[in-house]
């Protein structure tokens, strides 16, 4: 069984964008590639003085978002990762807890 991770943009756009971010061999590498892609467009949109919660709402706005889905005969999503759980602590750890 495989794992592939998935980003979607303007999820609530019926012109939604999907991207494959990549396939791995184990959860725990999906997981972190997931957790990559939310990090970098954190990181790319982060302006010095910015408020955790301006962050994260540009984050919900134009982020991509990355869900996780097993290969196998019950392709399903995989729920052990929360793009919004994960966008919003990182917003607070990037912007100093703000």
């Amino acid at each position: 069984m495989t794992f592939i991770v998935e980003g979607v943009t303007k999820q609530d756009d019926p012109d939604a964008a999907v991207r494959r971010i990549g396939v791995y061999q184990t959860r725990e590498e999906a997981i972190a590639a997931a957790k990559a892609t939310v990090d970098a467009f954190l990181h790319r949109e982060h302006k010095h003085g910015m408020l955790p919660s301006e962050l994260f709402s540009i984050y919900q706005e134009r982020g991509e978002h990355p869900f996780i889905f097993r290969d196998d005969d019950r392709t399903m999503n995989v729920r052990t990762f929360d793009h919004i759980q994960f966008a919003t602590l990182r917003s607070t750890e990037i912007c100093g807890g703000k």
